[in-house]
C-alpha cells in the first residue's frame, strides 16, 4: 500500500489536550506505548475508540496512521471514512481515504470522495486542489485506467466552467502518463480555448512539443501572446533550443523581450541563443539590456524569482564577449562580479583560457595549480584545465596520458572519454581513437558527438561505410542542424561516390558554419567534380579563416601538388 501513494506517517503522537479528562490521556497514552511495542492492532484499537469519545481529528489521524501501520488495509479504510463522516469537510480526512482507495488498487471508489473534496475547498483554492489531482495515482501502473477514472472524477467541475481549464490540464497530465500523447494534445487544446494563458496547460503543452511543429507550439504561441507568465514563455523558447529549433527560439525570445521588456531574464536567454547562433552584435545589445536592469534597485528581487542566476550567467556571457574582443582587463572584470562558489570552477577556467590565450603559460600554470580538486566537480575540472595547458605547450602526448588516467578514474564521464579518443586521433593513433570511441558509446548511446567523431573517422580511411553512414545518421537524428556532422554526412557521400549529395551537404555546412576543414572537404568535392576554379576559392576562403588548418593545408597540396 505504501508503494501505492499512501501517506507517509508522521512522527508526531497523539498529545492530550488542556480540558481532556484523565481518562482520555490515559487511553492516549496507552495507544502511544503500544505503538512503541509495535503491537498497532491493540493502538488502534485505543486510539479510535478516544477518537469517537473525543471528536477529536488529531486521534481519528492517528488512529489511522496505526491501522497502515499494521498493514490492514481495509481497517485503515474504515477509520478514515470514519474520520471523514465526523467531519465531512476535512481535506486531511479526505486525502487519507482517496490514497488508501488507492492504495488497495479500489481506484473507481476514489471518484466519490475526490469529488467531494474539491467541491468542499473555496472557488480559489480549487484550481490547485484540481491540479494535484494526478498526484494521487502517480504509482499505480495501470495508467490508463487512471486516465479515466480522473477524467470522470473530475466531469463535475466542467460543468462550473471557471475551472475547466484546470480540469483539463489534469486529465491531459494523466492522459500523458498513460503514454496517450494524442488524448493529451485534445485535453491540452481544449483547455487553451478556455484560459489561453492558464499556467498548467502550459506546462502540459510543453512536454508535447516535439523536434517538428505541432498544435502543440499553438497552444504556446497562444499562451504567450495572451500575456501569460514570462517563466512560462521562457520555458517554451529553452525547450525549443533543446530541440535544435534554434531560429523559433530566438523568434519567440524578441517577442518577449518585447512583451516583458522589463524582465532581466527574458534579455538574458535572447542574448544567450544569440550568441548560440554566433550573432554577438545581437548578443551585446541583449546582454547590455540585460545588464542595465540588474542595475536597478529592484534586480536582485528579479533574479531571486529567476532562481538566483541571472546575474551569474549575463555577466559570464559578457565575459566570453570582452574574450572574443580580447579585452581581457573587461572580461576579468566581469568574472569579478561572479563570487558564488558555485562559479568559481568555471571562472577560473575561463581565466586560465584567457592566459593561454595572450600565451602567459606561466600564469595560468600557477592558476591551475591553485584549483582545487576537492570534490568530483572541481577535480574533473583542473584535469580539463591542464589539459588545455598541456596543449597549449604542444604536448599532446602529455595531454593524452592525463586524459587516460582521467577515464580510469572517472569512468561515468563522457566528455573526459571523447577528449581523450580526440587525443589519440591528433596523435594519429586511430586504433585507441576508435576503441575509446566505441567503449564511450556502449556505455552512453545518445553521446551524438562520438557517433559523428566515429563514422567520420570511418569514413576518412574509406572503410565500413554502411557502418559510418549509420553512425551519422543517428548523430543527425540529434542535432540535424549540427554543420560538423552535416559536413560528416557529405563525406560520407564524397566516400561512397555520391559527389551531387556530397557537393550539396557540404555546401550547407559551410554555409551554416565557415570553416576551415569543412572548406577543405568542399573544395576537394568539387575538384572532383571538374571545377577547379571554384575549389581553388573555395580552399582560399578556408585559408583565410585559419591559414594553419593541416587538413586544409595537407588537401590542397596533395590535390595542386602545390607547397
Amino acid at each position: 500500500m505504501a508503494s501505492a501513494g499512501c501517506a507517509a506517517t508522521p512522527q508526531a503522537t497523539f498529545q492530550a489536550k488542556p480540558g481532556e479528562t484523565a481518562q482520555a490521556f490515559y487511553q492516549g497514552l496507552l495507544a502511544e506505548m503500544s505503538s512503541l511495542a509495535e503491537d498497532f492492532v491493540q493502538a488502534h484499537a485505543l486510539m479510535l475508540s478516544l477518537a469517537r469519545m473525543s471528536n477529536d481529528p488529531q486521534a481519528y489521524e492517528r488512529a489511522t496512521e496505526f491501522a497502515l501501520r499494521s498493514r490492514d488495509g481495509d481497517t485503515a479504510l474504515m477509520t478514515a471514512r470514519t474520520w471523514l463522516k465526523a467531519f465531512p469537510g476535512s481535506h486531511d480526512a479526505a486525502r487519507y481515504v482517496i490514497q488508501i482507495l488507492v492504495g488497495l488498487n479500489r481506484l473507481d471508489e476514489t471518484i466519490e470522495p475526490l469529488r467531494a473534496d474539491l467541491a468542499a475547498y473555496p472557488p480559489a483554492e480549487r484550481g490547485a486542489a484540481i491540479t494535484d489531482v494526478p498526484r494521487y495515482f502517480a504509482r499505480v501502473a495501470d495508467k490508463k485506467r487512471v486516465a479515466a477514472v480522473v477524467q470522470s472524477a473530475l466531469a463535475p467541475e466542467l460543468t462550473r466552467g471557471k475551472l475547466a481549464a484546470h480540469v483539463w490540464a489534469a486529465v491531459g497530465t494523466t492522459q500523458l502518463m498513460a503514454s496517450d500523447p494524442a488524448s493529451a494534445l485534445k485535453s491540452a487544446l481544449n483547455g487553451a480555448r478556455v484560459e489561453p494563458h492558464n499556467r498548467q496547460i502550459a506546462a502540459l503543452a510543453l512536454y508535447l512539443v516535439q523536434a517538428e511543429k505541432s498544435p502543440a507550439d499553438e497552444i504556446l504561441d497562444g499562451f504567450i501572446k495572451a500575456s501569460g507568465p514570462v517563466d512560462g514563455g521562457l520555458a517554451y523558447v529553452r525547450r525549443l533550443v533543446e530541440l535544435a529549433r534554434v531560429e523559433e527560439a530566438y523568434a519567440k525570445s524578441q517577442t518577449l523581450t518585447a512583451l516583458w521588456p522589463a524582465s532581466a531574464e527574458a534579455w538574458l536567454v535572447r542574448g544567450s541563443i544569440a550568441f548560440q547562433k554566433k550573432d554577438l552584435d545581437a548578443t551585446r545589445t541583449a546582454l547590455a539590456r540585460c545588464a542595465e536592469i540588474l542595475e536597478k534597485p529592484d534586480a536582485a528581487g528579479q533574479d531571486a524569482i529567476a532562481g538566483g542566476r541571472v546575474a551569474a550567467q549575463a555577466y559570464f556571457l559578457l565575459a566570453v564577449l570582452a574574450e572574443n574582443d580580447k579585452d581581457y582587463v573587461l572580461a576579468n572584470s566581469y568574472l569579478d562580479r561572479l563570487t558564488s562558489p558555485e562559479d568559481q570552477r568555471r571562472v577560473s577556467q575561463r581565466r586560465v583560457q584567457m592566459l593561454l590565450a595572450q600565451g602567459q603559460l606561466d600564469a595560468a600554470q600557477e592558476l591551475v595549480s591553485a584549483m582545487s580538486d576537492e570534490g568530483e566537480e572541481e577535480a574533473r575540472a583542473k584535469v580539463s584545465a591542464e589539459v588545455e595547458l598541456l596543449r597549449a605547450r604542444k604536448d599532446e602526448a602529455g595531454a593524452y596520458r592525463l586524459l587516460t588516467e582521467a577515464m580510469v578514474r572517472f569512468p561515468q564521464d563522457p566528455e573526459l572519454a571523447y577528449e581523450a579518443a580526440m587525443s589519440a586521433d591528433k596523435l594519429k593513433d586511430l586504433i585507441a581513437m576508435e576503441q575509446i570511441l566505441r567503449k564511450l558509446l556502449a556505455k552512453h548511446p545518445d553521446h551524438y558527438q562520438s557517433m559523428n567523431a566515429l563514422g567520420y573517422a570511418l569514413a576518412d580511411r574509406n572503410v565500413q561505410l554502411v557502418e559510418a553512414r549509420a553512425l551519422i545518421q543517428k548523430a543527425l537524428s540529434f542535432a540535424p542542424q549540427d554543420p560538423y556532422i552535416i559536413d560528416s554526412m557529405g563525406w560520407v557521400e564524397f566516400r561512397s561516390g555520391n559527389l551531387s549529395a556530397a557537393n550539396s551537404l557540404l555546401r550547407t555546412a559551410f554555409e551554416a558554419k565557415p570553416d576551415a576543414e569543412i572548406a577543405a572537404h568542399w573544395g576537394e568535392v568539387l575538384w572532383a567534380m571538374g571545377q577547379r576554379d571554384a575549389a581553388q576559392q573555395t580552399w582560399e576562403r578556408g585559408l583565410q579563416l585559419n591559414p594553419d588548418n593541416e587538413t586544409l593545408r595537407d588537401t590542397v597540396r596533395r590535390l595542386t601538388q602545390k607547397p
